[in-house]
């Protein structure tokens, strides 16, 4: 199904992508060997003929053959080959001569088009590196860094064999916070480095080391414990044996850094894969570099716990206890807790944590701990004065973990008045309930406490002459927009402007975009133009023309919103974000022609620019807009183009991937393809079930029946499928001899149609659904 609109995470390029460019490009930077143009034989030219050579005209029976026959001649028969091409044959071929047609281009100095040859070459038939090995150098030489090594990924995974580029790579993913893919690379380059003949030091040992280092540290921080624990074993017997192993000194400390917390992350991954001997080894080199006694006895106790041993746990974790140590954080009272437990104790461990929280009053993880075993005990009355102790103690930056705890017990108390005041005191700091997270939200899925607090808000103005602080009014408006007493809202909102003038700007921006995403766009509209007309912003900042724009366009004031869309993108030139505004608004007004030219002279403006992200997401969007435009005009062939243009610099785009697999598989082409496409979205994101559908669609259209009808079931398994879906699910059904259940499905699609008012295709549906039905019948 092709998706209409989507923003995709977007691929910001880091500082250590540009470090990559030397490693990248050094071994693939020389200039392509020169391609001839090909050949072409030309017939040989046959001299003059004079009016004697002229021939006599043929015959009938000769006038019959083929030309260049003669009588003696058979005439030749069509040829047909015996074995025709696949779609995939026909997709090397184009991939050959775009091949072929990029390296004449780059021959020329026409690089972008170069580019564009082998980035598409490289699409139409994967298992080709060659194309590959072109686009990596000259997409740096272009100063498309992002670019570049989107594809330098892709090729480091399939065939490289410079295990420094790996590395290169895998740091920058790990940079990126990609560390699956981070791990395959190294894991790629670790078995490239891994050879080592025998009785010599190892070939590369020092840099190997230096990868299982990096490898090991990624395993544990993806939980991957056992993995991990190998690793840093084999870093520990490097460590050991240097000379082995080909390790200097420098090499050496780098390798340890700060030898305790190396040490100490070894015997965390060492004791979290159940290695207790190792763990205890590292634990004591820990000791060795850096003595602490009272963590070597948390770190001994850790091991007697996992061994079983409770009681020893408990005696070895005393001296900890006994420093008063926060550096553990709440670790330590859980170990004392499940070793209470284990001895079946456990009756015992609310006394020793008030104990222990008698002698230090002030160690927060202990505090926070005892709150939250008050409340595990229903005893949430202790735990209430804990938790507001620990925000008064840290009044400068208190911990949002305890504000979070104690909103929820206030919450579970209906103590509206204490809840008030709690909830005023986050939003007077962040302006809105986000940083509580799941606390908050389960605060505003509670209709009737929200109201109850609304309610208290307003109340306690009218007892203080219609005045409120910043932080209760506030949280009062916020909540009374959650539940849609826009009045009190306006109220409230209105008195935390008066409360607190200076902050006037951030809340009209946040009102506003409440009441937008509450979907009162008029509202929402009003409150932008407010902050405009007092000026509640500085001169020059364009956020509120931007929301007014979007505001006033969901509430169908097209001509003005793109006042206010111009207004913003001229006070930020420089802005393809802004500048793109006007354009969306023309493409949600379905005012094409005028949304077709935006964006065109967008990317006219802005497509040289390969230096920024958000530049590069914009344009991207951009193309995706055009190609949407396309397919509701019925330009198939634009529509493809466009988002080809999106898979030459994003080819790994999920969306663009489906949407142009849809558009092939709808049209019955490139199927081999389409499916494959499909399978990548679906893989990316399996509830997506517009991905669902076009997976199942190409699957239908390769006349894989059985296989489509369980991926369209899955696409159409929601509380409200769509009609393409279902209409697509039925056809499936139908093919798949299932005729009343196609039936019934055309029903659904029928029904979801008229409901989107398309009558057209609820009657096409109908009409299907009819046939279904004499096909059931005749089947009985």
């Amino acid at each position: 199904m092709l998706v209409l609109f989507r923003r995709i995470h977007t691929f910001t390029l880091s500082a250590s992508a540009i470090a990559l460019a030397t490693v990248l490009c050094h071994p693939l930077m020389a200039d392509p060997a020169p391609v001839a143009a090909p050949a072409v034989d030309k017939p040989p030219v046959a001299p003059p003929q004079s009016p004697a050579d002229k021939p006599a005209e043929p015959t009938a029976q000769q006038a019959a053959l083929p030309p260049g026959s003669d009588e003696l001649d058979d005439v030749a028969a069509p040829f047909t080959p015996l074995n025709p091409r696949t779609g995939r044959d026909e997709d090397r071929v184009r991939a050959l001569a775009l091949f072929a047609a990029g390296r004449v281009a780059e021959q020329q100095q026409e690089f972008p088009l170069a580019l564009k040859r082998y980035q598409r070459a490289f699409r139409l038939d994967p298992n080709a590196a060659a194309a590959l090995r072109e686009i990596v150098p000259l997409a740096f030489n272009l100063d498309r860094q992002a670019e570049a090594v989107r594809y330098a990924l892709i090729m480091a995974e399939r065939e490289t064999s410079d295990p420094v580029l790996l590395r290169r790579l895998a740091i920058y993913l790990t940079e990126e916070g990609n560390t699956e893919r981070a791990l395959a690379l190294y894991e790629k380059a670790l078995a490239m480095q891994a050879a080592r003949p025998a009785g010599k030091p190892e070939k590369g040992a020092a840099n190997l080391t230096l990868v299982r280092m990096e490898m090991a540290r990624l395993y544990f921080v993806a939980k991957k414990f056992e993995q991990s624990a190998d690793q840093f074993a084999e870093v520990l017997a490097a460590i050991d044996n240097p000379e082995k192993f080909g390790l200097d000194d420098s090499m050496k400390k780098a390798l340890l850094n700060k030898p305790e917390l190396t040490y100490q992350l070894m015997g965390e991954a060492f004791l979290s894969a159940g290695r207790a001997a190792e763990a205890l080894s590292a634990f004591e080199r820990v000791q060795q570099a850096k003595p602490d006694e009272a963590l070597h006895a948390y770190n001994l106790a850790r091991i007697e716990a996992q061994q079983k041993r409770p009681a020893q746990a408990l005696a070895k974790l005393e001296p900890y206890l006994a420093q008063k140590r926060t550096t553990q954080g709440t670790a330590p009272y859980q170990l004392l807790a499940d070793a209470l437990t284990e001895l079946g104790q456990s009756n015992r461990l609310l006394a020793r944590l008030e104990e222990l929280r008698a002698a230090d009053p002030t160690n927060l993880p202990l505090s926070y701990f005892l709150a939250q075993q008050y409340r595990a005990a229903k005893q949430p009355g202790k735990a209430e004065p804990i938790y507001a102790e620990l925000i008064a103690r840290h009044a400068a930056r208190p911990p949002i973990e305890a504000y979070q705890a104690l909103i929820d017990v206030l919450r579970e108390q209906r103590n509206t008045d204490k809840l008030l005041t709690t909830l005023g005191d986050v939003v007077a700091r962040v302006s809105n309930l986000a940083p509580l997270g799941d606390s908050g939200k389960a605060l505003a899925a509670d209709k009737e406490l929200s109201k109850s607090l609304v309610a208290a808000a307003t109340a306690r103005a009218d007892a203080d002459g219609g005045k409120l602080g910043l932080g209760p009014s506030l949280a009062g408006a916020l909540l009374a927009v959650e539940v849609e007493d826009y009045a009190a809202a306006e109220r409230l909102f209105n008195m935390a402007i008066t409360a607190e003038p200076k902050k006037a700007g951030e809340i009209i921006v946040n009102w506003g975009l409440e009441l937008f995403l509450a979907n009162r766009y008029a509202d929402a509209a009003k409150v932008f133009q407010r902050g405009l007309d007092e000026k509640l912003l500085p001169d020059g900042n364009p956020s509120l023309y931007f929301y007014l724009a979007g505001a006033l366009e969901m509430d169908g004031r097209t001509d003005e919103a793109i006042v206010a869309a111009e207004k913003a993108a001229e006070l930020q030139k420089d802005s393809p974000r802004f500048a793109s505004r006007a354009g969306w608004i023309q493409y949600h007004a379905k005012r094409y022609d005028a949304a077709r030219q935006s964006y065109a002279a967008l990317l006219e403006k802005y497509d040289k620019n390969h230096e920024s992200s958000e530049t590069r997401e914009t344009l991207r969007d951009a193309r995706l807009v055009l190609s949407n435009i396309a397919v509701i005009e019925g330009k198939l062939p634009e529509s493809e183009e466009w988002l080809e243009q999106v898979l030459d610099e994003f080819p790994e785009d999920v969306g663009a991937l489906n949407d142009l697999g849809y558009l092939w598989a709808d049209g019955g082409k490139h199927l081999e393809r389409a499916l494959a496409m499909a399978q990548v979205a679906v893989a990316e994101d399996p509830k997506n079930m517009a991905y669902r559908d076009s997976l199942g669609w190409a699957l239908f259209r390769l006349g894989r029946y059985p296989e489509a009808v369980a991926e369209l079931k899955v696409a159409a398994a929601v509380e409200e499928p769509d009609g393409v879906i279902l209409d697509h699910l039925a056809s499936a059904l139908e093919k798949n001899g299932e005729h009343a259940a196609a039936a019934e499905t055309w029903r659904r699609a029928a029904a979801a149609f008229e409901k989107h008012a398309e009558p057209a295709k609820a009657k096409q549906a109908t009409d299907k659904a009819q046939g279904a039905e004499s096909s059931a019948a005749k089947n009985k």
